[in-house]
C-alpha cells in the first residue's frame, strides 16, 4: 500500500503531512517555504520519498461557502500538481483547520516556543488535520 500526502498550501509556505501505510493516521512532515516552483519541486521529492499514491489538499472556502481568491488559487495549484506529477488530488474543506490547530496545540503547550516556531507547528498541524479528516472518511 502507498501513502497519502496532506498539504496546507499557502502563498509563502506549505504545511505537509503524510499517512501511515495503512491509511489510519497522519504525521507531520514539515513546513516548506518558497515560491510556487520551489514548493512544486518539494512536492515531487516528497511523492518519491514517501511513495505517495494520492494528495489531499486543503481548499480554503469562505464561511459563507464561497470559493474566493485563495480558493481559486488553490484550484489552479491542484490542476498544476495533477498535471505535473500525474497524481490524483482530493480537496478537503479547510475552513476550520487553523482554529482547530490553534485550539489543539494550546498556548500552554507552546509557552516555551518562539512565535515563529508556533506558526510552523500550526501549519504542520493544519496539514495533519486536513489529512486525518480525509482518512477518517475512508474508514
Amino acid at each position: 500500500m502507498k501513502r497519502i500526502l496532506g498539504i496546507d498550501w499557502g502563498e509563502k509556505k506549505m504545511g505537509v503531512s503524510v499517512s501511515d501505510l495503512l491509511h489510519i493516521t497522519a504525521s507531520g512532515v514539515g513546513v516548506f517555504y518558497g515560491d510556487k516552483e520551489e514548493k512544486m519541486k518539494k512536492i515531487g521529492e516528497l511523492i518519491k520519498k514517501y511513495d505517495v499514491e494520492k494528495i489531499v489538499l486543503g481548499l480554503p472556502i469562505s464561511l459563507s461557502g464561497k470559493i474566493e481568491n485563495q480558493g481559486k488559487m488553490t484550484l489552479e495549484i491542484k490542476d498544476e500538481i495533477e498535471e505535473r506529477f500525474k497524481i490524483k488530488i482530493e480537496l478537503i474543506d479547510e475552513r476550520f483547520t487553523s482554529k482547530i490547530s490553534k485550539d489543539k496545540f494550546s498556548y500552554e503547550k507552546k509557552k516555551g516556543l518562539k512565535i515563529k516556531q508556533k506558526k510552523i507547528e500550526d501549519d504542520v498541524s493544519s496539514a495533519i488535520i486536513i489529512l486525518n479528516s480525509y482518512l477518517s472518511r475512508l474508514r
